[in-house]
């Protein structure tokens, strides 16, 4: 600007008051722009409930690279989206949604064959979404779904904490096929997930005496996202399965004794340090679904018609660790450490009513019950029966499946 122009401009600001000026056209003077017309703003069309889901998963994207949540776990959070929220809230504009729509869809998910369990976390998703736009993008003062009465959790507890009785284990243990009987004994004498089990290494065992074997748990396998980072090969992963640290995000160490020790040192003696502990005959480890499938239930249906009436799942190992360890008097706190529950919080909300632990007279009770060997009352089948039983039934042509 010249000198002239700029003593001009002074004295337009001296007669606008000490003011931004206005020239003859109206148009107010902009600061670094000068006299220019304004910008007409546009209305921006209402956020709806999809647009707000876009923002938030690419927010929680972004927390999955700083290491906060798992490939796998926003991959299942967006099958739920799109499978039980989309439809219905998608379309909305977030702030019309309002506590009577959340209760319609509630009605909905009731009428689904849904457990409790599953309803309470799309519940929560929705929720999440919610107080994203809330609080994160700011486009509305409050969030509708706080006022959603949930499923209670008392109808679930019994689904969730069935345990074996020492009978009924001794059975189904007989109907299982001999290779996989050290795996079971140390699931249950640990309490571990079947994702650490599998991931067991040679490395990760020490036996400090004959009778003794500490265990440190560091990794877990769980299911691959799509399109996840690359597949290690050499570390026995594949496109659905991959390692990674343990549910708890924290490793831990478990011990075994006795004469469970005394078998996992023979079995992993000429072991080294990379080889997995539990391997199927063809030297790989153990997938959950070929467990499941060419093990577990083949004995399940055994023990079945020989007189055992519960539907068995190999998780109810773990439950039947916490139940026994109680039993016998063991803190809950050690039993949570254990487990690797990330708090003591989750012990007790879900073993916390099987065991009243200052009741002295009902521990030795459930202790009487529950740690006194008793033998099966229906005979067992002998393990020259169970190893030799086909794992599948003959296929019309007569061939069977290679066995795991």
């Amino acid at each position: 600007m010249s000198r002239s122009r700029a003593l001009a401009f002074a004295a337009e600001v001296e007669e606008a008051g000490q003011q931004w000026p206005t020239n003859p056209d109206g148009i107010r003077w902009s600061k670094g722009h000068g006299y220019v017309l304004p910008v007409e703003e546009t209305e921006s069309l209402p956020e709806t409930f999809h647009d707000v889901a876009i923002s938030y998963f690419r927010y929680q994207a972004r927390m999955m690279k700083l290491g906060h949540l798992k490939p796998y776990t926003l991959h299942r959070y967006r099958r739920a989206y799109e499978l039980h929220l989309l439809t219905t809230f998608g379309p909305m504009v977030l702030t019309e949604i309002q506590p009577l729509d959340i209760e319609d869809w509630m009605v909905e998910q009731r009428d689904l064959p849904s457990t409790g369990k599953s309803i309470r976390n799309r519940h929560g998703l929705l929720f999440s979404i919610l107080m994203h736009g809330q609080k994160r993008l700011g486009l509305r003062p409050d969030n509708p779904a706080e006022l959603t009465r949930l499923p209670s959790k008392d109808s679930e507890l019994g689904r969730q904490v069935r345990f074996f009785q020492r009978e009924e284990w001794a059975l189904l243990r007989s109907c299982l096929r001999s290779d996989v009987h050290l795996l079971v004994d140390v699931a249950l004498a640990t309490g571990m997930r079947w994702g650490e089990l599998a991931a067991l290494r040679r490395g990760d065992l020490s036996f400090p005496d004959n009778q003794t074997a500490r265990i440190h748990v560091v990794r877990a396998w769980s299911k691959r996202a799509p399109d996840e980072d690359p597949i290690d090969l050499t570390a026995g992963q594949n496109r659905t399965w991959k390692l990674g640290p343990p549910k708890s995000r924290r490793s831990r160490y478990v011990v075994v004794r006795g004469q469970d020790a005394a078998r996992l040192r023979r079995a992993v003696s000429s072991h080294d340090p990379d080889t997995y502990v539990f391997r199927t005959a063809q030297g790989n480890p153990w997938r959950y679904p070929d467990f499941h499938s060419d093990r577990w239930v083949p004995a399940r249906n055994e023990a079945v018609r020989r007189g055992m009436t519960k539907h068995a799942t190999p998780h109810m190992l773990r439950h039947t660790t916490v139940v026994w360890s109680l039993a016998a008097g063991v803190r809950i706190e050690v039993v949570s450490e254990q487990l690797g529950h990330a708090s003591l919080q989750i012990t007790y909300d879900v073993y916390g009513g099987l065991i009243n632990l200052h009741d002295p007279v009902m521990a030795e009770a459930m202790s009487r019950e529950m740690l006194t060997i008793a033998s099966a009352v229906v005979p067992r089948p002998t393990p020259h029966d169970v190893d030799n039983r086909p794992i599948r039934p003959a296929a019309p042509d007569g061939t069977r499946r290679r066995n795991s």
